[in-house]
């Protein structure tokens, strides 16, 4: 008997054993299994982005010089991943994307001839990864005209030529041009083949307003009170007043083009102020622009006042500096005849070149002039000033020029009357795209 209760004892024992060992295991499992398997997270929905808004055009004129490149561009569009740009099939020939395609601002570049490229041409859809936008077309026609054989550049909002007109009519007998190279200067060789190489060409004041070769007085209509209109249809009178400033005066430029008149000056001077950063209106000293430099404010120029006076540093600082064109002076590899770089007005020193010239482009050489009698003035001209006309002018038989001297800061109005202000004198001429 007790050989059997001992083998029930460890038959029990061992079931108990075997029972624990199961509990045991089915407890592991359960601690394996997730606390709450029915609440997984749920994956985030996502949905094409949204239409972009309006395109920008940079600039923001809807007319463009053929062969040029400009910008179109949207805000950023919330959720998008990257934008679809797009130019209708049969535009294609006419403007293009040069860069830019997948964000939001392309880089575009339109044909060198003059046409029009018709509205919702160019339109952009914004994308992710669960579709795409409706599209977004950018709602106004282009003008596209004719390619200009200048190199120009946009100061503020307009597009000037910045080198000097070359327009010699049809004949070939409009204004005229000299060999620099062989004038008599005894600057360096190399020089004066710079100079030569940039001078455009030289016209009378009678020729640069009419754009007619060999002009004489009794042929130019524009004498002081004349009253007309303009090329873009204006009406003038050259009295000196507001209508006189803004009159776009085709003459020797080329179409579409005009003189550069005394608001086109005087924009240039604000917008390069602007745009690079001049300090205290082209002076690096510690000048104001609102009181010139000497704190006055009654000294401070108007538009009006630089059209009969043109810029000093009393008024308006260094602003010749920031036009120069040719890297400085000769002995530092320019072509300014000057032997010092620096000068002073006022006891404040003040650089009479600046390395911002350069970025500013303008590219304004001293190329000096001819005499009425017809002579080329070289002798103390040449590598020393630069002259361009203004349509301005004092009476009968002398106008106005713009003088750009190597040895001062000054953008001087030749408002008296000197042989360069002779209007049988012949200068250079820079134009400006009509407006």
């Amino acid at each position: 008997m007790k050989k059997i209760r001992k083998t029930i004892s460890m038959v029990f024992t061992g079931m108990l054993m075997v029972s624990l060992a199961i509990t045991s295991c089915t407890k592991a499992v359960e601690r394996e299994e997730p606390e709450d398997p029915g609440k997984d997270d749920e994956e985030e929905v996502v949905t094409p982005p949204a239409k972009p808004g309006p395109i920008t055009k940079t600039p923001a004129s809807l007319e463009c010089v053929g062969g040029s490149q400009f910008q179109f561009s949207v805000a950023a569009v919330e959720k998008a991943d990257s934008y679809e740009w797009t130019v209708k099939d049969d535009q294609k020939d006419y403007i293009w994307i040069v860069s830019g395609q997948g964000t939001n601002t392309i880089t575009v570049q339109v044909t060198d001839e003059a046409c029009t490229i018709p509205a919702k041409t160019v339109s952009v859809a914004a994308v992710n990864k669960a579709g795409k936008s409706d599209v977004m077309e950018f709602s106004a026609a282009l003008t596209v005209t004719d390619k200009s054989e200048y190199k120009t550049k946009t100061y503020g909002t307009k597009i000037w030529m910045v080198e000097n007109c070359r327009e010699a009519g049809e004949n070939g007998d409009l204004g005229r041009t000299v060999d620099i190279v062989n004038s008599g200067s005894t600057l360096d060789a190399s020089v004066l083949q710079r100079l030569n190489e940039v001078q455009g060409r030289y016209y009378t004041w009678y020729e640069a307003m009419t754009g007619i070769p060999g002009c004489a007085p009794e042929q130019c209509p524009y004498e002081p009170g004349y009253e007309g209109t303009d090329a873009v249809g204006n009406e003038f009178t050259l009295d000196g007043g507001e209508s006189e400033l803004g009159a776009q005066i085709q003459g020797c430029c080329p179409d579409g083009w005009h003189i550069a008149n005394g608001n086109d000056w005087w924009d240039l001077l604000q917008a390069i102020k602007v745009e690079y950063n001049v300090p205290d209106d082209f002076v690096q000293g510690g000048y104001t622009f609102n009181g010139g430099h000497d704190g006055n404010p009654a000294n401070a120029p108007t538009k009006e006042t630089f059209y009969r006076n043109g810029s000093t540093v009393k008024n308006m600082g260094n602003a010749g500096a920031w036009l120069r064109g040719g890297n400085g002076i000769i002995s530092e590899g320019g072509v300014w005849d000057n032997t010092t770089t620096q000068a002073t007005d006022a006891g404040e020193a003040l650089a009479l070149f600046v390395s911002g010239a350069d970025q500013v482009g303008f590219n304004w050489y001293p190329l000096a002039y001819f005499k009425s009698d017809g002579s080329f003035n070289y002798t103390n001209c040449l590598g020393r000033y630069g002259y361009v006309w203004f349509i301005g002018q004092q009476d009968e038989n002398y106008a106005r020029s713009l003088c750009i001297s190597g040895r001062s800061m000054n953008l001087s109005m030749m408002n008296t009357k000197r042989s360069e202000a002779e209007k049988s004198a012949a200068l250079q001429v820079r134009c400006v795209k009509n407006y």
